[in-house]
């Protein structure tokens, strides 16, 4: 499992730059640069209280991806040793991206 930052701070799931969620799915089915993917599980924090799905934040999480063009996909899985989400004022998946992402 990678490591994971998000800058994606207004998430639901983000506390302190790491993800509560358990899991997340990166798209991009067609990327060829890090500005044509995103993070599909990014839900925009409107209570201003983090709601972890599984648990405590963590850096260690399952990342299931659908970028087929970088080279850290295996089998729709992500392989990258650490991955940044980034999306600062991000309010809504759109608005973020895997910055690990490395075309093939």
């Amino acid at each position: 499992m990678p490591a994971l930052s998000c800058s994606a701070v207004k998430c639901i799931y983000n506390e302190n730059r790491l993800c509560g969620k358990g899991d997340i799915k990166v798209t991009g089915e067609h990327a060829s640069e890090a500005g044509d993917t995103c993070c599909s599980s990014f839900r925009e924090n409107t209570s201003g209280v983090v709601k972890n799905a599984v648990g405590d934040p963590s850096d260690q999480i399952q990342v299931d991806c659908s970028a087929c063009n970088c080279r850290y996909n295996e089998y729709m899985e992500c392989q990258a040793k650490k991955i940044d989400i980034s999306g600062a004022s991000a309010i809504r998946c759109a608005q973020t991206e895997c910055s690990t992402f490395e075309r093939q």
